[in-house]
């Protein structure tokens, strides 16, 4: 295998340096455009019609490399390339180290939200998502100390990679703010780009990477690679620490990874939830000299790239949308999406992002809802209702929600409420500690359910039975969106305020009929 650092380029920086005497590949790889990877995407960012080799499952940096080094093809790794691998792998701890991270990322409780209010209606191309992108990402740098790590801000930097830093950082910080857009009316060679100063920074990440997220043992991992790389990109490449890349020749471990590149990951996938990378337990320069024990298989240490994680960062974008009278959600998706190929044979891992709907699933909305609150198991449920609401009392018999400030209506518990308006029914869901309930109002003309939050009055029809009455006119009806379980994650989320939820007035529904 050969792998080539070339800085021949003064303004942009590139250099190429031979590691492997090895014939390089001569004809190409099949290849598609990277757009028709993600068929429900809403917006692209980038050239949706790059080319880039079909997919084999593998995160697309590893794959370059094991490409490379199968196939005898160059390489080509960019800071971009290299940095967002790194931030996805921060990303990952933080998220499976929350709470125990908190005090040294944030200094508040639970989720806090960050909200950007539009004029009109909410966009749906990419220039206008990487700027709210950029936007979201200046409100969370308001609010933590280290943003700036996670920027791609190198000279090789297009406006893609920047992009999916933010979404990176967005992801990593997700356990502890929500975002919510307001739309109101109105191997033969490896080449490293960028200049010697972009990777001298990438090496003093490493180092702040260290002390703030509790990363020590894979830091100790990362700090002679990201060395190597400033030596490489300074003309002064090591081609024994190259060749190591990927499987050396003294620690073969055939569908095995023995190389570095292994340490550019602090998790793998387990059967269950993601663990520690094993081979940060050993020196950079291991496995080495591994004997053969005359067996067919390689019995060493090592790791298969299945059990890398190939996901891009998510980070989820609600939607409070009163252009169009409804709250929604959608997730930006970034990293590193595929590989593509120079008109030299070289493979570079390529960034990119999407945008794409997120819907709230009620299933996992409750399921929290168990986790974090007072409930008891579902004893009946009722004959008839919205079916989210028919699956929450499936599950739920009772349930008491910050402190009791809201407590699940009883099934059967004279749920109904009577009221005047034309075409809609109404049923309680939970009952407020200030007298409110937050109920479901049905539409039947148009078969949809809107959720709201209004008070109620209790009327003596007789002796023997009394009902619930709608008591607030239905302009003081404020709509809360039409799903219930982004409803119940955004309360839980700001301790049973819901005022940022409304999309609008029942009188204006009561109007439109």
């Amino acid at each position: 295998m050969v792998i080539s650092l070339d800085i021949t380029d003064t303004v942009r920086g590139m250099v190429t340096f031979a590691v492997d005497d090895v014939t390089p590949a001569a004809s190409p790889l099949p290849t598609r455009p990277v757009g028709g990877l993600f068929p429900d995407a809403l917006a692209y960012g980038g050239d949706p019609a790059l080319p880039v080799i079909e997919p084999d499952g593998v995160h697309p940096l590893l794959s370059a490399v094991a490409r490379a080094f199968a196939d005898h093809r160059p390489l080509v790794l960019s800071p971009d390339a290299v940095w967002l691998t790194i931030a996805g792998g921060v990303a990952q701890h933080v998220r499976l180290h929350a709470e125990e991270l908190r005090p040294k990322l944030v200094r508040h409780n639970g989720r806090k939200r960050l909200t950007i209010v539009i004029d009109g209606p909410v966009p749906t191309d990419a220039q206008s998502w990487a700027e709210l992108t950029d936007s979201f990402g200046k409100l969370l740098a308001a609010e933590v100390d280290d943003a700036a790590l996670f920027e791609c801000d190198f000279t090789t930097s297009t406006e893609v990679e920047r992009t999916v830093g933010r979404i990176v950082m967005l992801d990593a910080y997700s356990p502890y703010f929500s975002l919510w857009l307001s739309a109101v009316c109105g191997i033969p060679s490896i080449t490293l780009t960028g200049t010697v100063e972009d990777w001298r920074r990438i090496r003093a990440r490493v180092t702040a990477l260290e002390g703030t997220f509790g990363l020590e043992k894979w830091c100790r991992s990362l700090a002679p690679i990201a060395d190597e790389f400033v030596r490489a990109a300074a003309g002064e490449a090591d081609p024994l620490f190259w060749r190591r890349i990927y499987n050396p020749v003294d620690a073969y471990g055939g569908e095995m990874i023995t190389g570095w590149v292994t340490r550019f990951y602090p998790y793998l996938k387990g059967t269950s939830v993601d663990v520690p990378n094993s081979m940060l337990d050993l020196p950079v320069g291991e496995p080495r000299d591994v004997p053969s024990s005359g067996e067919r298989f390689y019995r060493g240490p090592g790791l298969r790239s299945t059990s890398v994680p190939a996901t891009l960062s998510k980070v989820i974008v609600n939607l409070n949308d009163r252009v169009a009278g409804d709250n929604s959600a959608v997730a930006l998706h970034g990293g590193l999406v595929g590989v593509t190929q120079d008109p030299d044979g070289a493979l570079r891992p390529v960034a990119g992002w999407y945008l794409a709907p997120a819907p709230y699933e009620i299933g996992e909305v409750i399921d929290r809802l168990v986790r974090e609150h007072d409930t008891a198991p579902a004893e009946e449920r009722p004959w008839e209702g919205p079916a989210e609401m028919l699956a929450l009392y499936g599950r739920l018999g009772a349930a008491s929600l910050f402190d009791g400030a809201w407590r699940l209506t009883p099934a059967g518990g004279r749920q109904q409420i009577r009221t005047d308006v034309r075409g809609f029914s109404m049923q309680r869901l939970f009952d407020l500690s200030d007298g409110r309930v937050i109920a479901a109002a049905t539409d039947y003309r148009a078969d949809t359910t809107y959720w709201v939050v209004c008070r109620t009055a209790e009327v003596r029809e007789d002796e023997w039975h009394t009902y619930h009455r709608l008591a607030d006119a239905p302009q003081d009806v404020p709509l809360l969106g039409t799903s219930l379980a982004m409803l119940l994650d955004a309360a839980m989320d700001s301790g049973g305020d819901v005022a940022h939820l409304e999309t609008g007035r029942l009188s204006d529904l009561a109007a439109g009929g």
